[in-house]
């Protein structure tokens, strides 16, 4: 999966086992980050210049120097299932979502990389994180269905609200914060909508032979 990041101007493209960094304007490969087994996501915090990457084949996150994309270290992530990653911006932490038993919450300081947080969550699969910029970020629950809110001062689940119906299977997640809204993006009912759709279709078809 490609993931153009901003104020890099690169394009960070996941091939499982290492990522490609791309010059966004001309298309230029700028370099190479290796041994990243089952590579799911790619995040970048600028401040602290690294970027990270989360390494389900071997449960860690790999920390790399933005600009020289200079190898920093593997940090160990014991809960296993690694998964979703994210910068909070606002509250300055890496946030990773994992399809542990059960589902977590990790949070990272950006700048060592250490593990500073850990919220369990009600289900093992996690997806997409959002944040507010206020403490708070909301997690979709692809089986339950559910957006949790996590408190970062005590990274705890404070609520849990549920979408079904008729949202489905949540994955993506976004927060406006003009609007204060969140925007969940699920599959489930989708699926079922397309299916009813052929369905109806075959019984139109048939009307019309009889």
């Amino acid at each position: 999966m490609s993931r153009p990041k901003r104020g890099t101007g690169r394009v960070f493209v996941s091939r499982a086992t290492h990522v490609m960094v791309i010059d966004g304007a001309t298309g230029k490969v700028l370099g190479d980050i290796p041994n990243t087994p089952r590579m799911h996501g790619i995040g970048v915090a600028p401040k602290a210049n690294h970027g990270f990457t989360t390494n389900a084949g071997d449960s860690s996150v790999t920390m790399f120097d933005l600009k020289t994309l200079a190898f920093l270290k593997k940090i160990p992530v014991k809960v296993g299932g690694l998964d979703g990653i994210m910068y909070d911006e606002a509250d300055d932490k890496i946030i990773l979502t994992n399809h542990s038993n059960p589902g977590t919450l990790v949070a990272l300081d950006p700048n060592s990389g250490d593990i500073v947080g850990t919220a369990e969550l009600e289900d093992r699969g996690p997806e997409g994180a959002a944040t507010d910029g206020k403490g708070r970020i909301f997690v979709n629950n692809e089986n339950k269905s559910t957006i949790q809110v996590v408190d970062v001062k005590t990274w705890k689940a404070t609520a849990s609200w549920p979408i079904k119906p008729p949202c489905e299977g949540p994955t993506g997640i976004a927060y406006d914060r003009p609007s204060n809204r969140i925007f969940s993006g699920w599959r489930g009912y989708i699926r079922r909508r397309r299916c009813q759709h052929r369905q109806n279709r075959r019984e139109d078809q048939e009307r019309r032979r009889r």
